[in-house]
């Protein structure tokens, strides 16, 4: 017999779960090699030790009809909520690219009357100085002021 087959039976005798008739027979192998009586006095400790152990402190066995949580998630669960994260801060990013942008190429009637104003060659640039807050992304025109005969910049 080998020692992984014996160490197999020898647990289950030592547990209750062997049949009578094959616990005689494990019991005369054992009788009859030294190497299997040590064995099986080994595993008689192991077994001992692990009930006393039980036994003192209950908490470290889990009750029968009660199951144990695995502690390893697949990589699909771990995944998923920082998937939903990436895709939120995308979204949320291109939502103030584009209001950025078209807050930018919006021009108010102050600023349409100004440009509107621009478009003969020998106008001169006025600028309107209304006092609004343009927002952070403003937008500069170049005009060339015929009087002084430069280009200024415009908003």
């Amino acid at each position: 017999m080998n020692l992984e087959t014996l160490r197999a039976l020898l647990v289950d005798r030592e547990l209750g779960e062997l049949a009578p008739d094959i616990a005689e027979l494990l019991d005369a192998y054992v009788e009859a090699v030294p190497t299997a009586r040590a064995e099986a006095d080994a595993m008689a400790r192991t077994v001992s030790t692990a009930r006393e152990t039980v036994r003192r402190f209950p908490y470290l066995a889990t009750p029968p009809g009660k199951t144990v949580e695995s502690q390893v998630k697949p990589i699909v669960n771990w995944l998923v909520p920082w998937l939903a994260r990436a895709a939120a801060l995308v979204v949320i990013a291109a939502f103030a690219g584009w209001f950025g942008y078209s807050a930018g190429h919006t021009a108010g009637p102050a600023e349409r009357a100004q440009t509107a104003g621009n478009t003969g060659a020998g106008t001169a640039v006025t600028r309107v100085a209304d006092g609004r807050f343009k927002g952070l992304w403003t937008q500069y025109q170049v005009a060339y002021d015929s009087r002084r005969g430069a280009f200024i910049v415009v908003e």
